[in-house]
């Protein structure tokens, strides 16, 4: 009996001594990212007050917050100045599938247009595989938590926002669009 004790205090004395010498928790490392590719591995909406549950032509477009794997940490209002086409999507979408490619032929077209590509809840890991496969350029944000898609209102996807260079929306379109689409609208944005 007096063994078996001191055997468990021997172990509950190495078990405190590990928890002591481990500080704080490593945080889990962001998942590995195809090189080439621009994934933020974290991301969440910002708090906004007094506007439509549905965000309008002519408002602000609701601010967000992403986090790149090399830990730098972006606005959706740091892009103040350009033109943005905000593109709600998933995986599992074939409409989203289709559009990708088109949306990326847009952005090689203008100098003063940044694309941003939100995943719809969806994790980390399964990003990297698709952007490969359709050689996505553009960043694409992974958002698990969904937050920023409903605050977008985007339940349907695709779901777009063309955005002024002044942070307002000018359009707001669910749906899959073609190359044309995309770029005679983004030639209309100020």
């Amino acid at each position: 009996m007096r063994k078996r004790m001191l055997y468990q205090a021997a172990v509950l004395a190495a078990l405190v001594l590990l928890a002591a010498c481990g500080g704080a928790a490593t945080p889990a490392a962001p998942a590995a990212i195809p090189p080439g590719l621009t994934i933020a591995t974290a991301s969440k909406i910002l708090p906004d007050s007094g506007q439509s549950a549905i965000p309008e032509k002519g408002e602000a477009a609701p601010d967000f917050e992403y986090t790149l794997p090399d830990g730098s940490t972006h606005r959706l209002s740091d892009l103040r100045g350009k033109k943005v086409l905000l593109n709600f999507w998933a995986t599992w979408c074939v409409p989203c599938r289709t559009e990708m490619p088109d949306l990326q032929q847009a952005l090689g077209k203008y100098s003063d247009v940044a694309v941003l590509g939100v995943n719809k809840a969806q994790d980390v890991e399964q990003l990297g595989p698709f952007a490969s496969e359709l050689k996505v350029g553009f960043p694409l944000i992974a958002n698990p938590d969904g937050d920023i898609a409903a605050r977008y209102a985007a339940q349907l996807l695709p779901t777009s926002y063309f955005i002024n260079s002044d942070g307002t929306i000018a359009l707001r379109k669910t749906g899959v669009m073609d190359y044309t689409f995309i770029t005679n609208h983004l030639d209309e944005l100020k």
